[in-house]
């Protein structure tokens, strides 16, 4: 895709009235972006930040900006000042959208667009941020094709689709799935930030949502809302974090005519695969060289997983690492069982316990298998004598009735049967809800 984001989508050639964008309160229809495709409005030289809370207010600023400025730089709407600043000096990028008023060189939507005149389209950088939960996030830079290779060729039938947006449009995984519903004519739900989960889910069933694409951590939350089990859903997507066979299975058992894909993909990478089988990781013959899975190519070198996207177009950063093939180095630790490769977790996230390195994700995987627990997180505390303690939070299911001293007795026995010490947990908590970040991921700050 060439072509701006308003300009791709008013070529699709659908009827005025359709909706492409829904919020509870707001719509955007073709008509609309046909509107703004045909604005001759150019800010040449310009790049802009938008930090824009609401996701609708997002997604129209990136419908009229794109093509329209040199560069967009998005950024989280909870992103702490200072960290948004240094971003923003680190881009190039002084003028920022957004509704914020702690932020230097704020201006609305309206006004900027009041300050271009006449040009042609311009090819906008994207420049997006990686989700860290701690320190200033890093930029990385992508050219239009890159934040849009992934999108497929509309169907049909694709205008009676309905997407769920349930992840922040400022991520990547945000950018994916706006331009998977809006390139294919389909239709975005943008629910009203600030609504429960239970408030979401109800929204969705009421508008008929058929496709929803979310973390694991999300998808765990969004199958205790009792009002999921109402949801028409023929599409489900996972991505962003370790798809394991619980969450798998559990989607399976709920949604039993839906697709369940998850995929792989980051930031700095772009879209790299998905894996369509249902079963967790993926097949360990896509690792052979010459193997070619969605236009990516796979290997593994001191049990990391490296990607080489499809397509010419590529991200750059100062903290990608890439090899001469192209190849970029993820950073994501891959393990080969059975004929399968299976993702055993993030280098960064090993903790040292008693000398002995411990992956939170697998001892995650583990607890969540256990049939009565719902969502779980493993947090470190530091200690003098073994570098770190372990601490398991757990939220059981609803249907789950055992007082939370017995359950806390049966997980204890459920892991020493399978972790080793020094994974097994010192502290277990049975807690009623596990924070995300907005990101849509199981926020690792906090004991």
């Amino acid at each position: 895709m060439t072509a701006p984001l308003a300009q791709a989508i008013a070529a699709l050639d659908l009827p005025d009235d359709h909706v492409l964008i829904r919020s509870p309160e707001r719509e955007v229809s073709a008509g609309d972006v046909r509107l703004i495709a045909q604005m001759g409005v150019v800010l040449a030289g310009m790049g802009v930040a938008l930090c824009i809370a609401e996701p609708f207010e997002m997604l129209r600023a990136l419908l009229s900006l794109d093509g329209r400025v040199a560069a967009l730089l998005l950024l989280a709407p909870d992103l702490p000042a200072e960290a948004a600043q240094t971003v923003m000096r680190e881009a190039g990028v002084e003028r920022v959208v957004t509704e914020r008023t702690d932020l230097p060189g704020a201006v609305t939507l309206d006004a900027l667009l009041a300050e271009g005149g006449e040009g042609a389209p311009l090819a906008t950088q994207w420049l997006l941020t990686t989700s860290g939960t701690t320190g200033v996030p890093k930029l990385v830079r992508h050219e239009r094709d890159t934040i849009f290779r992934a999108v497929k060729t509309p169907r049909a039938a694709a205008g009676a689709d309905r997407w769920a947006m349930l992840y922040d449009p400022s991520r990547f995984a945000g950018t994916q799935v706006m331009a998977q519903a809006l390139l294919g004519g389909a239709c975005l739900l943008t629910p009203r930030s600030g609504m429960t989960t239970g408030e979401t889910v109800d929204w969705l069933v009421e508008q008929g949502c058929t496709h929803v694409s979310a973390t694991p951590s999300l998808w765990r939350r969004l199958l205790m809302a009792p009002g999921s089990m109402r949801l028409p859903l023929r599409q489900i997507t996972l991505g962003g974090e370790i798809a394991d066979d619980a969450i798998l299975g559990a989607l399976r058992a709920r949604f039993p005519k839906a697709r369940v894909t998850h995929i792989y993909a980051s930031t700095e990478a772009g879209t790299g695969f998905a894996v369509r089988d249902g079963k967790a990781g993926f097949p360990a013959d896509w690792l052979a060289e010459n193997a070619e899975i969605d236009g990516a190519r796979l290997s593994v070198r001191d049990g990391l997983l490296w990607l080489r996207p499809a397509g010419e177009a590529s991200s750059t950063a100062a903290h990608i690492v890439r090899d001469d093939g192209g190849f970029i180095r993820t950073g994501d630790r891959i393990a080969i069982e059975d004929g399968r490769a299976r993702f055993a977790g993030r280098e960064d996230a090993t903790l040292n316990v008693g000398g002995i390195k411990v992956q939170v994700e697998a001892v995650e995987e583990i607890v969540h298998a256990h049939p009565a627990v719902a969502q779980c997180r493993i947090t470190a505390k530091p200690s003098a004598m073994m570098g770190s303690l372990l601490t398991l939070s757990v939220v059981p299911r609803a249907e789950v009735v055992t007082d939370p001293a017995t359950l806390r007795q049966e997980i204890a026995l459920w892991c020493k049967s399978r972790l080793p010490p020094p994974a097994r947990p010192a502290t277990i908590r049975i807690v009623q809800e596990l924070p995300l970040s907005i990101a849509g991921k199981t926020e690792r700050t906090g004991a």
